[in-house]
This record gives structure tokens, C-alpha cells and sequence, in this order.
């Protein structure tokens, strides 16, 4: 989830493809959300998306 902040704080780099994570992806947007603050979520939304980023993510590891 960090490195997809730190990423997606990036302007310059492209937006994550499939075979990234969900966290790596939630990160993504919060770091573009961070840098270009339009449509802006409440941090109680940001914290559900986290939580279901992390699930998603565990679910998958169970493949």
C-alpha cells in the first residue's frame, strides 16, 4: 500500500495494471487523491477502501 502512495503521489507514473495488488492499488489512488485533490473521500470511505484492498488481497493468497 505504501509503494502504490508513493507511486501514485508520482504524477509521472502510470496507473497500476491488474497484476498489481488491491493494496499496492488502493495506495495508488490515495497518493493521486493526496497530490490532485478533486472528489475527495472522507477517511472513514478511505479507511473501508483499505479494509477491502487488504481483504481482497488476502483472498487472493488463498489461490
Amino acid at each position: 500500500m505504501i509503494e502504490g502512495f508513493r507511486d501514485g503521489y508520482d504524477l509521472t507514473s502510470p496507473e497500476p495494471s491488474a497484476n498489481r495488488s488491491a493494496s499496492y492499488r488502493h495506495g495508488f489512488m490515495v497518493g493521486r487523491l493526496d497530490k490532485t485533490p478533486t472528489g475527495q473521500h472522507s477517511a472513514a470511505d478511505l479507511d473501508r477502501m483499505a479494509d477491502a484492498a487488504m481483504e481482497a488481497d488476502d483472498r487472493r493468497a488463498l489461490r
